[in-house]
């Protein structure tokens, strides 16, 4: 079957407007660089993800009261609290059963590597418990799914799939080489050019629909001292 030229005119589209928002801020100061992440969130993760998912940033913790540091960017269910601070929208304390998933936005994802892997090091401390309930196809893991996408990165598909292989995150998207890969505890799927940008909104689409399942039936058992 022959791609949908309407899809990927639109992925096209997506992908270079992300790509002139981090061109156009790379003569700015570190302290304003900040519009990568926002860009990524507010012109594509708002847009393509359907209207009951949050996005924000902050620490998740566990009910046995791990704690994960600083997360980049969480897509959180909305039907779960999460405590703000005061005055506050954000950051964030999430409760752990209402991340969806965890996505670290780098400038560079090969040279910053280092520090998604810090980050997936202190998210694996977490678990997610649910209760009981029907779900069909994918079963969200107890372990928080998190991804890396990087407006620069690695150049070959390989060497992407390599770097997903390591156990660290679950998918990888370079935007300017137009490269994902995911793990097979997602789908283990891989795509290039402007169809990378759908693997990545297949993935993120495929975890968050399981746990929109358990809508409503989510427990919240934080134990009161």
């Amino acid at each position: 079957m022959a791609a949908n030229e309407h899809i990927v005119a639109r992925l096209s589209g997506i992908r270079k407007m992300l790509l002139g928002a981090y061109q156009a801020g790379q003569s700015m100061s570190s302290a304003t660089r900040g519009t990568e992440r926002a860009a990524f969130v507010d012109k594509f993760l708002c847009e393509i993800l359907t209207p009951q998912f949050r996005f924000g940033d902050g620490d998740a913790t566990d009910r046995a009261g791990a704690r994960s540091g600083q997360l980049d960017v969480v897509v959180e269910y909305p039907w779960v609290p999460s405590l703000p601070i005061v005055g506050s929208n954000r950051p964030r304390l999430y409760l752990a059963e209402g991340v969806a998933a965890v996505i670290e936005v780098k400038s560079d994802v090969a040279g910053q590597w280092e520090e998604v892997r810090r980050t997936s090091e202190q998210l694996k401390k977490l678990r997610r418990q649910y209760g009981g309930g029907i779900i069909s196809g994918f079963h969200p893991p107890p372990q928080i799914p998190l991804f890396a996408v990087g407006y620069t990165g690695w150049k070959t598909l390989a060497t992407v799939q390599e770097k997903v292989s390591e156990g660290v995150v679950e998918g990888v998207l370079v935007l300017d080489a137009g490269i994902y890969a995911s793990s097979p505890s997602v789908a283990g799927v891989t795509a290039t050019g402007d169809w990378s940008l759908w693997g990545f909104i297949s993935d993120i689409h495929q975890i968050t629909s399981a746990l929109s399942s358990l809508a409503g039936g989510v427990p919240i058992q934080y134990a009161l001292p």
